[in-house]
């Protein structure tokens, strides 16, 4: 028998077939591609499964998908072709695709110079990342025809035939069948709508995008090419023939011929199992006998992403049909004699008693694969080759062959569409089985593009959009993991992303985002930073780091307003009203007093009445000397203000006539009310009122006399409230706001300051992020022109804004009910949300609800687990990569369970933050290494010292030598407090000279020095 089949195969190799041979192409019809035989076919692309399925859902999955789908491979008729492609050597050319070119036009537009961190990434991303995808080829031959059908369908040919001449070799468009057409998009549909169903994701490609999957596959160098087939209704330049030709063809007018246009280079065979096509030499593997235990594909893929070898894989099912599974099985009972046959005998009995019992059909299944190496490295082919087939082995033990005879033959077998072939031995499998084993089950992500990349497990690309776009207008997005999972190094690198967001190009001009962030700690200072340097001295100012304290220069009045308006906006005066309550509010209680709310409601309207040019009103009186510049601007511009009685609204109206809009920003802080002001509101004629006869029961006092008494106590603890503001940020777009010294907790009175803090934190950076034009309204009619374009502005740019240590607002309804209204508000104004927190329960149920980003890195412990599990209802699988697989950062990265809502859809998939040392450490919150990086900021510089440091510490930390040194130290009997600030000097010392641990540097730039000397002497 060996012998024959090596006949077979030097006779395979002799009669060398052209390879237009292999390609049954012949034009197209709609998005369909009909075959030379009239046969169509359709390129479905599967991006794959929304969550994560445990094998169990996997094989439940399968048997979902057979019974809608087993009704179409019963007969001859249809078959289906499960093909999938991966090749590591297209990462670089795919991160740029998905990600990295948007990336770098946004960074130029905007003005942010990334190109350090940008390079970084495509230094390592392309070593890890990969390029994959998944096509189902659906068939639909003309045996599914009825015998009226067929008659119908011979008749239209025949008349077509009749009235079209001699074409030639061009396309024989001619072939196109309606009834076949109609049966075809039914098939179609069907398998569409079983995904669907399944929650896989799945498009039907159009017959141009099928062709370029095709020719790509084939010539692997083609990849990314802008070619595109020319198919019937495409305008053509005619081919002019020859002077001395006296009958012109009629194909020099029509298409060229598919294989024409697809088969560029010919194949060469060498050997009886390898095949040069184009630039790439390839090594085909069959599946010869299928595996004892069927398994979902991803088992295969993700073994295999790990090896980093190309590879692709064509899974054809057929209808086995009745009569040749019954000649099969009496075969088998015909040579029982034979004890070899017993296994065989017991595998029809199986298939038979599946049919009987759960109607479950079998099909006929064939399994080709191939590898390749570029050129002619033969070495690595074979290495690859070898990877190969043992995985395969090892994929539910089933067995693999190389001597297919014709290589060409074989490798041809796993490309998609040419033609319902395959050199692999057939196989009787069940449909469900089958199913199973198809690459319909790898992961999938919502965008195809998005300037964030994260990682899949094994490699795969996940592309990102932070802005959301149509596809998830609303953006709320939860962080829950303890201390040390990567919780901000994920919020910054989310941040980066929507600065390199296309979002952030607007109509009038690219801009930065306008960021936000509430922050406990520095964690956001990193970002700042980066920011800054990216942008350059000139601008450096539009991305600010503020540690708020009560102490002069951070002064800031909550009654401020836009330039002009005398009352707050609609959204500005319910903060008032919040803020209010809350700076009013015992430490013990949650709710105010009887009363207190609307007191300050009436009170808010009546303190700006007050401050208006009115009879009885006090506005507020210029002086000289408050404001130097707003002095030497009022001589410099000859401003003539009333004698007596200068008011700073006078001030105001008249810088802003002469278009001194910063000065006049300035002037208006000073013609608002300011928290005293309403202790003098409480006594006016119109408070006294309607609140002088209500009286506590608790306290036996009146409201307004526990409102005053309240106020009077919260301007001698906050006095920085109490004044005009001074806290001004200019025109800074991105704002962190370093809450640490102001929020402290451990009693009830600390609990509410933080409270206030979070509140007046959220004004500061918030307030200008829900304006919308609708507002003018309310602004007087001499400002409204100004304001247009800047409510307009605000109104388009994206906008968000995060809060770190949410937990900490949990004893303030009022910062909740703020929150719950700015989510609500949020997708109407281009509003994102972020929470952070160590644990679910910080979040309360009101956010979690709204979220649509939810971001787990790790569970604190089982009880947490259980939480998080049943509180945002995790599948199965989820629930185990929540327990098992969220272990911190690493140097792989930092894994993370994303659940996001999208669209109509939810996704939930297990994703990895792979960021390289460069940026790892601009993004570290770690105090040890904030420290070391901050010291050589200032001693080499912000490019240097990342530099420096990623070359020494490439995970980026570097706790560990911190840590040892420590260790060191103490053992040698140093005290322990000055331990940690002589360890970093040190290794500062070391990093800025080149010794000790920075001994590695001299290695670069001595390594660098040499390539410029070679350089120059060449």
């Amino acid at each position: 028998m060996n012998f024959i089949a090596q006949w077979f195969a030097s006779l395979s190799l002799m009669l060398k077939q052209p390879l237009g041979a292999y390609c049954d192409v012949e034009t197209a019809h709609g998005d369909a591609l009909v075959t030379r035989y009239g046969d169509y076919l359709s390129f479905v692309r599967i991006d794959g499964l929304r969550r994560m399925c445990t094998k169990a859902e996997y094989a439940d999955m399968a048997k979902a998908m057979r019974l809608d789908l087993s009704g179409t491979l019963e007969e001859r008729g249809h078959a289906i072709q499960g093909f999938y492609i991966s090749d590591p050597d297209l990462s670089e050319r795919e991160i740029n695709r998905v990600n990295m070119t948007a990336c770098r036009t946004v960074a130029k537009e905007v003005g942010l110079d990334l190109d350090d961190i940008l390079d970084e990434r495509m230094r390592i991303w392309p070593r890890v990342m990969r390029w994959e995808a998944a096509y189902y080829v659906l068939w639909t031959r003309r045996g599914i025809l009825t015998k009226e059908e067929k008659k119908i369908l011979k008749e239209e040919m025949a008349e077509l035939a009749k009235d079209c001449p001699a074409i030639g070799e061009s396309q024989k468009f001619f072939l196109r069948s309606e009834v076949m057409a109609a049966h075809h998009a039914g098939f179609v549909a069907r398998v569409v709508n079983s995904f669907k169903s399944l929650d896989i994701h799945a498009e039907e490609l159009t017959a141009h995008e099928a062709l370029k999957v095709a020719r790509e596959t084939l010539y692997r160098e083609t990849s990314g090419s802008p070619w595109k087939a020319i198919l019937p209704g495409q305008k053509l330049m005619p081919l002019l023939p020859e002077d001395d030709e006296t009958h012109p063809k009629a194909e020099g007018l029509l298409w060229p011929s598919i294989r024409s246009q697809m088969l560029s280079f010919d194949a060469i065979t060498q050997g009886g199992q390898q095949v040069v096509l184009g630039t790439n030499t390839y090594a085909p593997i069959d599946m010869v006998m299928g595996p004892e235990d069927p398994r979902p594909f991803l088992e295969l893929a993700s073994h295999l992403g790990h090896d980093r070898i190309p590879w692709r894989a064509s899974f054809l099912l057929e209808a086995a049909g009745r009569n040749g599974m019954a000649f099969k099985e009496i075969g088998a009972t015909f040579l029982g004699m034979f004890p070899q046959n017993g296994d065989l005998r017991r595998a029809f009995a199986a298939l038979r008693q599946a049919r009987e019992e759960d109607n479950h059909g079998a099909v006929k299944f064939r399994a080709s694969f191939a590898t390749w190496a570029p050129g002619d490295d033969v070495r690595k082919l074979r290495r690859r080759a070898s990877t190969l087939s043992q995985r395969l082995e090892g994929w539910g033990n089933c067995k693999t062959g190389t001597m297919a005879g014709d290589p060409l033959d074989a490798a041809m077998s796993s490309v998609p569409g040419m033609a319902v072939a395959s050199t692999a031995p057939p196989s009787l499998a069940l449909l469900g089985d089958a199913l199973l084993m198809q690459p319909w089950s790898r992961t999938a992500s919502p965008w195809e593009t998005g300037s964030v990349l994260f990682q899949l497990p094994h490699g795969g690309l996940w592309p990102y959009d932070p802005a959301g776009g149509s596809k998830r207008p609303s953006v709320v997005d939860l962080f829950v993991a303890p201390p040390g999972s990567g919780k901000s190094v994920l919020a910054n690198t989310i941040n980066l992303g929507l600065c390199l967001s296309s979002a952030v190009l607007g109509s009038r001009g690219a801009k930065l985002p306008m960021i936000g962030k509430v922050d406990i700690g520095p964690s956001a200072q990193g970002f700042v930073r980066l920011i800054q340097e990216a942008l350059g001295p000139a601008r450096r100012h539009e991305a600010i780091y503020t540690l708020m304290q009560l102490t002069p220069g951070h002064e800031f009045n909550v009654f401020d307003l836009q330039l002009g308006c005398e009352y707050p906006l609609t959204l500005e005066r319910a903060f008032l009203q919040n803020f209010l309550v809350l700076l009013t509010l015992p430490p013990d209680r949650d709710e105010p007093h009887e009363g207190v709310p609307q007191l300050i409601n009436v009170l808010i309207d009546e303190v700006y009445r007050l401050h208006t040019d009115i009879q009885g009103g006090y506005p507020k009186i210029y002086q000289a000397g408050i404001d130097s510049e707003v002095d030497r601007a009022i001589g410099r511009l000859g401003i003539v203000l009333h004698e007596h009685e200068p008011h700073w609204r006078d001030v105001v109206n008249e810088l802003f006539k002469r278009r001194e809009y910063r000065l006049a920003e300035v002037a208006q802080r000073h013609a608002v009310p300011i928290l005293e002001d309403l202790i003098k509101a409480v006594q006016s004629e119109i408070v006294r009122d309607q609140f002088n006869a209500l009286q506590l029961h608790t306290t036996a006092e009146k409201v307004t006399e526990l409102f005053s008494r309240y106020l009077q106590d919260a301007i001698r603890m906050y006095p920085i409230l109490n004044k005009p503001t001074k806290l001004d940020f200019g025109p800074a777009r991105i704002i962190v706001l370093d809450l640490a010294e102001v929020a402290p907790t451990g009693s009830a009175v600390a609990n509410r300051q933080t409270s206030i803090m979070y509140l007046l934190a959220r004004h500061i950076l918030a307030r200008n992020f829900f304006l919308k034009p609708d507002y003018l309204e309310q602004v007087p009619s001499a400002y409204r022109d100004y304001h247009h374009d800047l409510f307009r502005e605000a109104y388009e740019s994206i906008k968000r804004l995060d809060y770190d240590e949410w937990h900490r607002t949990s004893g303030s309804p009022q910062i909740r009910a703020q929150a719950a209204l700015d989510i609500r508000e949020g997708r109407k104004h281009n509003v994102q949300l972020g929470f952070s927190s160590q644990q679910i329960k910080d979040m309360g149920n009101d956010i979690i609800s709204q979220s649509t980003g939810r971001w787990v890195l790790r569970a604190g412990d089982e009880e947490e687990a259980k939480t998080i599990i049943e509180r945002f209802h995790l599948t199965e699988a989820s629930a185990r990569v929540l327990r098992s697989s969220l272990n911190g950062p690493g140097p792989n990265g930092a894994p993370v369970l994303a659940i996001l809502q999208a669209g109509a859809y939810r996704y939930e998939q297990l994703l990895v933050n792979r960021l390289g040392p460069v940026e790892l450490w601009a993004f570290s919150t770690t105090p040890g290494d904030t420290s070391l990086r901050n010291t050589l900021y200032s001693r080499l510089g912000f490019s240097e010292a990342l530099r420096r440091l990623s070359q020494i510490f490439p995970h980026g930390s570097a706790l560990k030598e911190i840590e040892r040194r420590k260790e060191e130290r103490l053992r040698n009997g140093e005290r322990d407090e000055s331990v940690q600030a002589g360890v970093v000097d040190e290794l500062v010392a070391e990093l800025m000279d080149g010794l000790g641990i920075g001994l590695k540097l001299r290695d670069h730039v001595d390594a660098q020095n040499e390539e410029k000397t070679l350089a120059s002497v060449a």
